[in-house]
């Protein structure tokens, strides 16, 4: 990708407001948040006509639609992020719903389990998560392009860590047990060979004198 401002030069980040790929030297870096220029201006004024309005809080001059957001949810996971110009977090999110798809189409069954595990957890937080950004962004509230966040609140919510634990113990379990009787199943004659060997040759053994 180019930058849209100087297309000789490549693309290092998105604006939060617009979703415009920039160079660094377009990207202006405000609390964490990567904007162009002519964003930053625009709500630079926003800001300060909320200031002088005395509204107790902020009022954003970019609104994300309720139904905007419900329209794009139900696109592949991801989506919803980038239409309100978190493409960071919506390429990510994306990158992870098609990989769990391509892991499901070639896994056995207990890896499948797992991953059908797994991308439900993703679409359902991506879908719940999309509107508290909503809820966020339309409040003033600065919000990081990143998957921090998310994985911050999957970490700190106890039932969905600890379900997420018992499903990878259950899989890893089950894969172990697979391994450890194909892999009896493979020895056992081998183990029943040499058992019998053994049994002919102690009975050929001539008595000691």
């Amino acid at each position: 990708m180019q930058c849209r401002t100087h297309p000789t030069k490549p693309a290092a980040n998105t604006c939060n407001h617009c979703g415009n790929w920039l160079c660094d030297e377009c990207t202006v870096d405000v609390q964490g948040r990567l904007f162009c220029r002519p964003c930053l201006t625009v709500l630079s004024q926003c800001s300060t006509e909320a200031s002088t309005a005395h509204k107790d809080t902020a009022s954003p001059c970019r609104k994300i639609g309720f139904g905007t957001l419900l329209f794009f949810s139900f696109f592949p996971s991801g989506a919803n992020y980038m239409c309100m110009g978190l493409m960071k977090r919506g390429l990510a999110t994306m990158a992870g719903f098609f990989l769990l798809i391509f892991l499901f189409s070639s896994s056995s069954m207990p890896m499948t389990l797992l991953l059908i595990f797994a991308f439900v957890v993703l679409v359902i937080a991506s879908f719940i998560d999309g509107f508290n950004v909503r809820n966020r962004i339309n409040a003033g509230e600065h919000v990081r392009d990143d998957l921090g966040e998310v994985l911050n609140t999957i970490i700190a919510n106890k039932f969905l860590r600890t379900t997420i634990l018992v499903v990878v113990a259950i899989v890893l379990v089950s894969q172990a047990l697979g391994f450890a009787f194909s892999l009896i199943g493979t020895l056992m004659p081998w183990l029943v060979i040499g058992f019998i060997v053994l049994v002919i040759m102690k009975k050929r053994k001539p008595p000691v004198s």
